[in-house]
């Protein structure tokens, strides 16, 4: 049985905050949980950027820098965003999603922080996003993270692989608690 929460809010509201809180209390009740979450780094005071760190493994590495921060061939540019991209950050985070969704034999939370415009064109982690939502029928869980604008798209991804869907915004720390202590107990 696959259940999978859908955090969703806006830039700022909070959605990472969540997720590492939870990552916490989940790893504090000896629970397995992979995935990767995407947080912001600052220089300064500003917003410069978003690491990735490998929940399994502990690392982090470089995910996305404002444009005039980075000029290495790895990274890349898309569409008219203010963030270049890493190659091989993006290469890494789809390797800890896909080893995360074949970790079946182990009851796992998978996080996935976040799907954002980058996957929603198909690129970005959105191989790693894909090999999850299809483990989700061998019984995983995982916890998604999208802005609001995307969350249509994120169900009709879901769509006929989780038995359950709870959607929730940021701020409801100990309902969601309750719902994850549901899917872990099942």
């Amino acid at each position: 049985m696959s259940n999978i929460v859908l955090l969703y809010g806006l830039i700022g509201s909070g959605k990472t905050r969540t997720c590492i809180d939870l990552a916490e209390r989940l790893r504090s009740m000896h629970q397995n949980i992979g995935g990767i979450l995407s947080k912001r780094v600052y220089q300064e005071g500003e917003l410069v950027g978003y690491d990735c760190q490998d929940l399994s493994s502990g690392h982090i590495y470089p995910l996305a820098r404002l444009h005039h921060l980075v000029c290495r061939p790895d990274w890349f540019n898309f569409r008219e965003l203010k963030y270049a991209f890493s190659s091989s950050g993006f290469k890494k985070a789809n390797c800890a999603l896909i080893r995360s969704s074949c970790e079946l034999n182990i009851p796992t939370i998978v996080f996935i922080d976040e799907f954002g415009r980058l996957e929603n064109a198909g690129v970005g982690m959105y191989p790693g996003i894909v090999k999850v939502v299809e483990s989700l029928k061998n019984g995983n869980n995982a916890i998604m993270v999208c802005r609001t604008d995307l969350v249509g798209t994120v169900e009709e991804l879901l769509k006929g692989r989780a038995q359950d869907v709870f959607k929730c915004e940021p701020g409801v720390f100990e309902k969601l608690w309750n719902v994850i202590q549901e899917f872990i107990s099942i």
